[in-house]
């Protein structure tokens, strides 16, 4: 069925009149209300006026130093209204640093990972040979990885906002104010991986000889949170003449402050002077002819390069000379910053800019905007987006037009104009269960706004269509198409429904995705989605490979792989990579030249020769009888949720479902279809398929297959069947972790009560233990089945004040052995229905504490045992989970027991560090 003949079809569904009016007219589409004139939370705004300080709390135009976005707007150290370190504890900032630590990834045979995000875990770059971040605690050199915490910000600072990783080090502390007398030897967050050779460091790591030496965080300076890079209104950019850069237009302006900031500091090691960029092109005085800036960048033209470049002129510290406007400033040394509330497009694609090639997702400014031929079709192409544009009603009455990513992903986009600002916004946007596994506790605790809540279950769901509901809309489509012919009436509810069951939104509305309008491989697997309901969602893998020794389980390096390559030119002239024995030097293979960066090796004898190397550098390194292989894995499923089609675009029955001899769909999937075998991908080529079966290459996914000519492929039904099993969106397993660690989070106690899923009654009985109006609660709806049942409330007293009102909890779930039940059942208290449970409490640097920090706490705990009433089960603690007490009767506060769904128990306990587990009593 064509394009056009299926809008028809749609355009039947609603007023035939109301497309034509709203096509000749310009009218957007509107979700349950009127488009307002424009959306007020969009515009710049003057910030109150304020002054820029440095570092030390000195003007800048005394010091003529960087600004300093803590002390200039931050009301800790300040002079400034925000809470500087609450705002910069959100996600965006740490990417996982916070949730760090050395042996992070032993239990999942990963040792190389010291934490889940791109800061600890795998970084999103470098393909098949990524780097890896240095343990904190490091006893050599050799043991040092890829990258010390200041390699991180100078290769992947460009991308990230600053604060976080880029100030505090794993422990909490600030990288500058660390005596370098009390810094450990090869401590990764003070040490840098350096390359002796010019040329050979590469973007991301390098290749080569390398040494690891002490970095100066006092000179370099940390990376504050550049507030700017989100709130700055890029349309105001410019090069002015002091700049020496010329006067483009705003184009050139953008790419100029990307060089200076990107390129010139953050790379640069200039850490303290990043945040400071933006103020060179911003025009901070629109209201004067030609506009101000506030900086200018002593620089000098370079000569001999392919582009035009330019050389920071350095003073005699060795930094960047900078010279502030003082024309710019007010009289009293202040200036008044037109300010975006709420980021623009262009703000978050600063840095998600690699979502082109990982989602298929182009932002959402103009671009994006689907637009009407004249016979009634659609006009798109790979990036456009069927939201753009249109008007959104929220449950509070709050209009706003579609035009940015807050209206999706920002928690105060509805409120009301006439409400007061936030000045202390914690800055955890609301996310969904993604890629990444940093604050998996956050995932869906507020969600994004999702497709079932605008068009479902909203106060006026968004309904184009014109029917009642999501159902009907979706049968009374289908039926119109002819997709539901064959079938009898009063099955066709039933089978709508099975598909927006079991179907993402997604899954058929996101179609048609490109690279920069190359192919796009989408594929498709299960997912935890919106409500913790399991459904089959679009997808791209990230394909890659790592190096690891069997015995011991040790991973190699990014650098430790190059050590054993060395670029030659061979005999025809050609540049290859020649495999090297690393104690004798001799050539032992090679691998391609992909331009500049080494590739893999061509063939099954190289392959061996490749092993070999790696095996005897291990050997070399003091590792007994070391057997590498290359494991190939997915390390993120990066998850596809924009360029939205429309109904007549969208994935059609056809493609999932073959037709019977009857012409009526099948209601079985089709081998050949979408989600079928024949649906298949290919993860890699190898030049021979002996290296799978030597175990020279490892599968390391469980529908990983190789073909006769050495291809590594899947298909979707194995990647449907195992992901149902095990939905996780990365290659740390969360989705069926063991182990749950991150922050208490502070609620209001009914907030608190409802994320653990505890009725009203339940509610009411632990109100004595919750007395202030806040709780701290720590708990998540992402790890194993046993953790997701389980959470801690405290009250929120002034014990955690003392802490920084930063504590972590951490919860591990095993299941029981024999031993445990035998030795439970022989102490008298029954037998065991749960598993056994460990519980620590935290501060902010990871620091296991001795006891709870407001005396008590509630435990909540899943129960699937067979007793009806709470004189039925015993809750047991242990110090060691080997020796058990009973919790006294009186601590046991609620019980639940098991029905339909799992029941729960909640118990008053007084310790942290400890054992937890419930029996059933016998008799």
């Amino acid at each position: 069925m064509s394009e056009a003949r299926r809008m028809w079809i749609h355009r039947l569904q609603i007023c035939p009149w109301l497309w034509a009016v709203c096509f000749i007219a310009g009218i957007l589409p509107s979700y349950g209300g009127e488009a307002p004139a424009d959306n007020g939370f969009d515009r710049a705004v003057l910030h109150p006026a304020i002054p820029l300080l440095d570092e030390s709390g000195r003007h800048v135009l005394d010091s003529g130093l960087p600004y300093s976005p803590k002390t200039s707007c931050g009301n800790g150290s300040g002079s400034g209204c925000h809470d500087y370190a609450r705002i910069t504890r959100g996600y965006h900032f740490e990417q996982g640093r916070d949730e760090t630590r050395d042996g992070f990834g032993n239990k999942l045979g990963l040792p190389q990972l010291t934490g889940p995000g791109y800061f600890g875990g795998y970084n999103c770059m470098s393909g098949n040979a990524p780097g890896w971040l240095a343990r904190k605690s490091n006893g050599s050199a050799a043991e040092f990885g890829d990258f010390g915490a200041p390699d991180l910000v100078r290769y992947c600072g460009a991308c990230h906002s600053g604060g976080g990783w880029g100030e505090f080090d794993r422990n909490g502390g600030r990288y500058d104010e660390q005596s370098a007398e009390t810094v450990k030897a090869f401590d990764g967050d003070y040490f840098s991986r350096q390359f002796q050779e010019p040329g050979k460091t590469g973007q991301y790591g390098g290749s080569g000889p390398s040494e690891v030496v002490a970095w100066d965080w006092r000179k370099s300076g940390v990376r504050e949170a550049d507030c700017m890079l989100c709130h700055a209104d890029f349309s105001r950019l410019k090069t002015f003449p002091p700049s020496g850069l010329g006067t483009g237009g705003s184009e050139s302006a953008a790419l100029q402050f990307a060089r200076l900031r990107d390129e010139k500091f953050i790379a640069g090691g200039f850490f303290r002077h990043a945040a400071s960029a933006i103020w060179e092109f911003l025009d901070v005085r629109p209201d004067t002819e030609g506009g101000a800036a506030l900086l200018a960048v002593e620089r000098t033209p370079a000569t001999g390069t392919a582009t035009p470049d330019y050389r920071l002129v350095l003073d005699d510290q060795g930094n960047p000379k900078l010279h502030w406007n003082r024309d710019a400033f007010d009289e009293s040394g202040k200036i008044q910053v037109p300010m975006l509330r709420f980021p623009a497009s262009d703000n978050c694609m600063y840095c998600h800019k690699t979502g082109n090639s990982r989602r298929g997702f182009y932002g959402f400014g103009p671009e994006v905007r689907v637009r009407m031929a004249g016979d009634g079709t659609t006009i798109t192409d790979f990036r456009t987006d069927v939201h753009k544009g249109a008007v959104w009603t929220e449950d509070n009455g709050q209009v706003r037009v579609i035009d940015n990513c807050n209206a999706c992903h920002a928690r105060q986009y509805y409120k009301s104009p006439a409400a007061n600002v936030d000045l202390d916004a914690d800055h955890n946007f609301p996310k969904g269960n993604g890629d990444n596994d940093v604050r998996n506790d956050l995932d869906n605790a507020p969600p994004p706004a999702s497709c079932e809540h605008c068009h479902d279950q909203a106060a006026k769901p968004a309904l184009p269509s014109g029917h009642k509901n999501v159902l009907e809309a979706h049968r009374e489509i289908w039926k119109a198409n002819g997709d539901m012919r064959g079938y009898p009436e009063n099955t066709l509810d039933r089978i709508t429904q099975t598909h927006l069951n079991v179907v993402a939104c997604q899954t058929c509305h996101i179609s048609r995705l490109a690279d920069n309008g190359k192919e796009f491989p989408m594929r498709y697997r299960y997912r935890v989605g919106y409500g913790g309901r399991l459904k089959i969602f679009p997808y791209k893998p990230a394909y890659r490979y790592f190096v690891q020794d069997r015995n011991s389980g040790r991973v190699l390096n990014r650098y430790e792989r190059f050590s054993v390559i060395e670029e030659r030119t061979g005999s025809d002239g050609g540049k290859y990579g020649a495999i090297l024995d690393p104690a004798s030097g001799k050539e032992l293979g090679r691998v391609v030249m992909n331009g500049d960066e080494f590739g893999e090796p061509p063939t099954f004898a190289d392959y061996k020769a490749l092993k070999q190397a790696y095996d005897a550098l291990l050997g070399m390194k003091g590792y007994a009888m070391p057997n590498v292989r290359f494991v190939y894995i997915e390390s993120n499923e990066y998850a596809l949720s924009h360029a939205t089609r429309p109904s007549p675009q969208a994935v059609q029955c056809e493609d999932c479902h073959a037709r019977k001899q009857s012409g009526a769909f099948s209601a079985l999937i089709s081998a050949e279809g979408l989600l079928g075998e024949a649906n298949v991908a290919e993860v890699a080529k190898l030049p021979d398929r002996r290296l799978v079966d030597a175990g020279i290459v490892e599968l390391g996914m469980p529908y990983y297959k190789v073909q006769d000519d050495g291809r590594i492929v899947e298909n979707v039904a194995d990647v449907l069947y195992a992901s149902r099993l095990d939905p996780s969106m990365s290659i740390l397993r969360s989705e069926t972790a063991r182990t749950v660690e991150n922050e208490f989070k502070t609620l209001s106690r009914a907030e608190a009560l409802a994320f653990a899923d505890l009725d009203e009654a339940a509610g009411q009985k632990l109100a004595a233990d919750l007395p202030s109006g806040e709780a701290l609660l720590f708990g998540s709806k992402v790890g194993h089945s046993s953790l997701r049942g389980f959470a801690l409330i405290q009250t929120r007293g002034t014990r955690t004040l003392a802490f920084g009102d930063v504590l972590k909890g951490r919860v591990e779930s095993r299941p029981a052995k024999a031993k445990d039940r035998t030795r439970i059942f022989g102490q008298g208290f029954g037998n065991l229905v749960a598993d056994i449970y460990s519980l620590a409490v935290m501060d902010a640097s990871g620091r296991t504490l001795p006891g709870l920090v407001e005396g008590t706490a509630l435990v909540r705990l899943p129960y699937r045992g067979k007793a009806k009433a709470r004189g039925g089960v015993n809750v047991l603690v242990s110090n060691d989970g080997k020796v058990w007490q009973r919790v006294g009767g009186k601590n046991l506060l609620v019980f639940r027991p098991r029905g339909d769904v799992d029941g729960y128990v909640v118990v008053r306990i007084r310790r942290s560090a400890l054992y937890l587990t419930l029996a059933d009593k016998v008799g």
